[in-house]
């Protein structure tokens, strides 16, 4: 019963939080792992390769997102309302990915080469997931997604560690630390957007189940980026 009261209390943001901090600790101590190796110089440039693969799928998953939920906004009020915050974030993202690949390609890692690598398995089904429930569910399990992917910019000290240890130029990190500066804002809009949408309970529990996926992907990619297969051997 106290359970209960006190997640009555809490707000829309509150509880997806709350879900998050329970169910997406996996990808928090992944990443903690990951920074505190001794190796790190051999593993950043597949690690900003990967970044530069996730944020490629970002605009045109939102897009997607958009347009089903125009498809849908006659019938469902959500979807109305979710349609005007896909499409300014929309807006907010767009040409990261090719900024990404300035970066890259700035420090040596040439444009093409970058663009033909396959990515590793868990970065399409992080991405290809969120598809599936766009077309076969409900586009506001996206939200989830964004969320998580956004849930924990990069701090400056962070960056300068990352600098140090792979001895790569500033220009190599230009867009994370861009990320790292605007993701406390679109957190904070997601978290507005999240208060003012009429969510039900059935549509915060399918928020947190994309939230979770893609916590669950994201620790998987980190912990098979030092692998054979990982993208800097590619290059």
């Amino acid at each position: 019963m106290t359970i209960q009261m006190n997640a009555d209390r809490l707000s829309n943001s509150q509880l997806v939080r709350s879900k998050m901090d329970i169910t997406c600790g996996e990808a928090v101590g992944a990443f903690q792992q990951f920074w505190a190796r001794d190796d790190l110089a051999s593993v950043i440039p597949g690690f900003l390769v990967t970044l530069q693969q996730i944020m490629r799928a970002t605009v045109p998953l939102m897009e997607a997102a958009r347009d089903r939920c125009a498809e849908l906004s006659d019938s469902d009020e959500l979807c109305r309302q979710l349609h005007e915050y896909y499409a300014k974030h929309i807006e907010e993202e767009r040409d990261h990915d090719v900024w990404a690949l300035d970066d890259l390609e700035a420090v040596g890692y040439p444009r093409d080469a970058v663009e033909d690598m396959l990515p590793l398995p868990d970065v399409a089904s992080l991405m290809g997931a969120q598809y599936y429930w766009i077309h076969h569910f409900h586009p506001v399990m996206m939200l989830g997604c964004i969320a998580m992917l956004e849930g924990g910019p990069p701090t400056e000290a962070l960056i300068q560690k990352l600098e140090r240890e792979s001895g790569l130029p500033t220009e190599a990190f230009r867009t994370y630390r861009f990320h790292g500066e605007v993701d406390p804002h679109h957190l904070k809009d997601l978290d507005d957007a999240l208060d003012s949408l009429p969510l039900s309970r059935r549509h915060l529990g399918l928020i947190g189940i994309s939230a979770t996926h893609t916590a669950n992907m994201l620790a998987a990619i980190v912990g098979r980026l030092s692998a054979s297969d990982a993208p800097e051997r590619q290059i």
